[in-house]
């Protein structure tokens, strides 16, 4: 009986099917062997990797290699096993606690900025055991000026130039020294006011304070920040300094235990200052924007920093930043000697009008609109660092004449958005203060009172 057509294709179809199962069987076959022996090949490779790596000692891993890390991973004899990425081993921070065997690590060192990684700027990196060590400050208290009442009329007219030009005396506060005589006077200059970038003048003397302890395994590698940070006032040369003198770096919003620990070595800027006298000084918090971290303005932990437990700004008096500025360029004792000429140097501002009016200098012109300006005709020495936001213009300086009669500190800081506008007032008032500075008698007065015994003067 000749089969229909329907049931030929039918035939077709299961001898397919049955050349098909054959040849996956075949297949399967042939490449269980293959899986096999790679899988017994990846565990014998993993195996002597693990052992190798956990045997490695830890000072032998590679330190030239640009960017490493050690991180720390728990075998099943709870032993430390060291992994190895591309950070340099000087990341490492020790275990808080005597009998933890493993390190406590940092996963991250703080990001550069991308102009600093265009130009293949060096990262700084710590000498070993040095990760949480805290400096100090040398000078344990403040110099022991004495109250003029020359300098104070000096002062008192000041704050009429100001009343004169519109400009409300609340958030104006003034300090006057004479370096040569350690006289000095103010006007509510035991306020605690926003520095703006008058700030980075302090952080630069932690970092110079840590390098002079032996912290840091070379002291160049921050050449390239310090002067972005001072010179140019740049807030990302700025915040990569914040985050390597206290070992930390901004982060997403941070839990609680997490938050209070990167509070702590934030912290530490303050208690340099704060154990020298500095009262009430807060420097732990970065100037912004930062454009490179992606912050405009703060977030994250950052926003944490200024909001716990309280709205927490930076905050530094004028008389505060009078004395450093004394300490570093006058005394030169902050420090060191050999630090504090290092640190002036950085200061120093050339006045010759080709240096500073071109427009296109620096994002940030640290003479125009501040009190070298006026200055700019004078034969003088001049070192400042001026902060300059919507809401505040700011500057500590020292001037000497060129003849050295003459060396006086001051520092003003104006804490209004009408301040912050007006473009005129600080060469004003340098202007001013230089005439009255200059003509005066520099003989000591004749019955000086200590500073420490006398009230602010309001």
């Amino acid at each position: 009986m000749q089969k229909s057509p329907q049931s030929k294709v039918s035939s077709q179809q299961i001898s397919a099917q049955s050349f098909i199962a054959r040849f996956n069987t075949a297949t399967v076959r042939m490449t269980i062997p293959f899986v096999l022996a790679a899988a017994l090949m990846a565990k014998y490779v993993t195996t002597q990797s693990a052992r190798t790596s956990a045997a490695q000692p830890l000072n032998s891993l590679n330190a030239a290699t640009p960017g490493g890390i050690l991180l720390a991973a728990k075998s099943s004899t709870q032993k430390t096993l060291k992994l190895r990425t591309n950070v340099p081993d000087s990341v490492l921070v020790p275990a808080t606690s005597s009998a933890q065997k493993k390190l406590k690590l940092r996963t991250t060192p703080p990001p550069r900025p991308n102009w600093a990684i265009a130009k293949g700027m060096p990262i700084p990196s710590r000498l070993p055991g040095k990760e949480n060590t805290e400096v100090a400050y040398n000078l344990e208290t403040p110099p022991d000026f004495k109250y003029s009442q020359e300098l104070q009329k000096i002062v008192n007219e000041v704050v009429k130039l100001t009343a004169a030009e519109g400009l409300p005396k609340k958030p104006l506060s003034i300090t006057l020294i004479d370096a040569k005589t350690g006289q000095t006077a103010g006007y509510q200059q035991d306020t605690p006011r926003y520095p703006a970038s008058v700030v980075k003048t302090f952080w630069m003397t932690v970092l110079y304070s840590q390098i002079e302890s032996g912290i840091w395994k070379n002291e160049n590698d921050f050449t390239p920040y310090i002067a972005k940070m001072i010179q140019e006032s740049d807030n990302e040369a700025a915040s990569y300094i914040v985050d390597q003198i206290t070992a930390t770096r901004s982060q997403p919003r941070l839990k609680s235990e997490k938050f209070k620990g990167l509070k702590n070595k934030r912290e530490q800027v303050n208690r340099f200052f704060r154990e020298a006298g500095y009262k009430r000084i807060n420097v732990s918090q970065k100037t912004f924007p930062l454009y490179y971290l992606n912050l405009p303005e703060p977030r994250g932990s950052e926003l944490q920093m200024l909001s716990r437990p309280v709205w927490n700004p930076n905050r530094i008096t004028s008389r505060q930043a009078a004395r450093l500025m004394y300490e570093i360029c006058y005394l030169k004792t902050a420090v060191s000697q050999e630090a504090s000429q290092k640190m002036c140097n950085w200061l120093e501002r050339d006045l010759n009008p080709k240096a500073w009016q071109d427009p296109d200098l620096y994002a940030f012109n640290p003479v125009r609109g501040f009190l070298g300006q006026s200055l700019s005709k004078n034969n003088v020495s001049f070192h400042s660092k001026a902060g300059w936001t919507s809401r505040s213009r700011a500057e500590m300086a020292m001037v000497s004449t060129e003849d050295d009669k003459t060396t006086y500190i001051l520092a003003i800081f104006g804490q209004s958005p009408a301040y912050a506008n007006s473009v005129d007032i600080f060469p004003q008032i340098s202007r001013l203060v230089y005439k009255r500075m200059t003509a005066r008698d520099t003989k000591p007065e004749s019955k000086p009172v200590a500073l420490s015994n006398l009230p602010d003067v309001n």
